[in-house]
């Protein structure tokens, strides 16, 4: 947290840019990336899903579908979301594994992600 003497933007049109400095100057992460993934677990099934893999590592299409039970849900674009923002990654079948089917991991982005919220929700490490 900055204290007092933290300098505020000379100008309201730019506190993107002071938000963008101050946490993100040094990192590789953006404001807008960090925003765009908030608003990709704004849905509670994308959440969900994105909490499945956290426990589970990696899941096939099939399963994450069939946990979710919903035939109007567009798994397509939910995970396109997921993948777009860093959360979830494509991966290859694991050994022993249907080829055919697509499997998905969680991140490391998606992992701390749920690891900050466990611990913010339960206070307990996970």
């Amino acid at each position: 947290m900055a204290d007092k003497s933290t300098p505020i933007p000379d100008d309201e049109r730019d506190i993107e840019g002071y938000v963008n400095q101050r946490l993100f100057d040094d990192g590789f992460d953006t404001l807008a990336d960090h925003v765009a993934r908030k608003a990709a677990l704004g849905d509670a099934r994308r959440y969900s899903i994105l909490f499945l893999l956290y426990e589970r590592e990696e899941l096939s299409r099939k399963t994450l579908a069939d946990a979710i039970d919903d035939a109007s849900f567009d798994m397509t674009h939910h995970m396109g979301e997921l993948i777009d923002t860093g959360l979830v990654a494509r991966t290859g079948a694991p050994e022993g594994a249907d080829g055919r089917q697509t499997f998905y991991k969680v991140t490391h982005l998606g992992r701390q992600e749920i690891k900050a919220d466990y611990e913010n929700v339960t206070r307990h490490h996970p």
